[in-house]
C-alpha cells in the first residue's frame, strides 16, 4: 500500500510538470470558497435561492482556483499573483502606518501638510514649532501642545 501511494506521488508530480501550481492567490480563493460555503449553508435556511447563489459563486472561484493551479500559462498566472501580491501590500503598508502611528503616539504628533497633503510625524509637547515640508516645501505652523517646563 506504502509502495502505492508512493508511486501516485510519483505520478502526480510528472503530471505537475510545467504547470503554475499553488501560490498567494490560490489560497485566498481557496479561504474565499470555504467562508462562501459556510455562509451559503447558514443562508439556506433562511432563503434557497440565496444559498443557490451564494453556492454558484463559490463553486465559480474554487473552479477558478483550481484552473490556475493546473494552468501551463505561468506567465499570466505569475502576473496575476503579482497583482494581487501589489494590492494586498498597499493595504499592509496602510495598517502598519496606523500601528507605528499610535504606538508613537505619546512621544510624537501627526499632522497632514495643507499643501500637498502628507503625514508628518512632529515631536509632542515643543509648544508652538514652524514646520517646512519635506514634500512640497511648504511652511506652516503646528501647535504640538504644551512646552515641558523645566525647573
Amino acid at each position: 500500500m506504502k509502495e502505492f501511494f508512493r508511486k501516485m506521488g510519483y505520478k502526480f508530480q510528472k503530471f505537475m510538470v510545467g504547470r503554475y501550481g499553488i501560490d498567494q492567490l490560490w489560497r485566498v480563493l481557496l479561504i474565499v470558497y470555504l467562508i462562501g460555503i459556510v455562509i451559503a449553508n447558514i443562508v439556506f435556511r433562511f432563503s434557497k435561492p440565496a444559498y443557490y447563489v451564494l453556492f454558484v459563486i463559490s463553486a465559480a472561484i474554487i473552479i477558478f482556483a483550481v484552473y490556475r493551479v493546473f494552468s501551463k500559462n505561468i506567465e499570466q498566472r505569475r502576473k496575476e499573483n503579482a497583482d494581487w501580491m501589489k494590492f494586498t501590500w498597499k493595504i499592509k503598508q496602510k495598517f502598519r502606518f496606523w500601528k507605528d502611528m499610535f504606538n508613537q503616539r505619546k512621544t510624537h504628533k501627526f499632522v497632514k501638510c495643507s499643501q500637498c497633503k502628507k503625514v508628518l510625524r512632529l515631536p509632542k509637547h515643543k509648544g508652538k514649532i514652524n514646520v517646512n515640508c519635506p514634500h512640497c516645501h511648504h511652511s506652516f505652523v503646528v501647535n504640538t501642545g504644551k512646552k515641558e517646563v523645566t525647573q
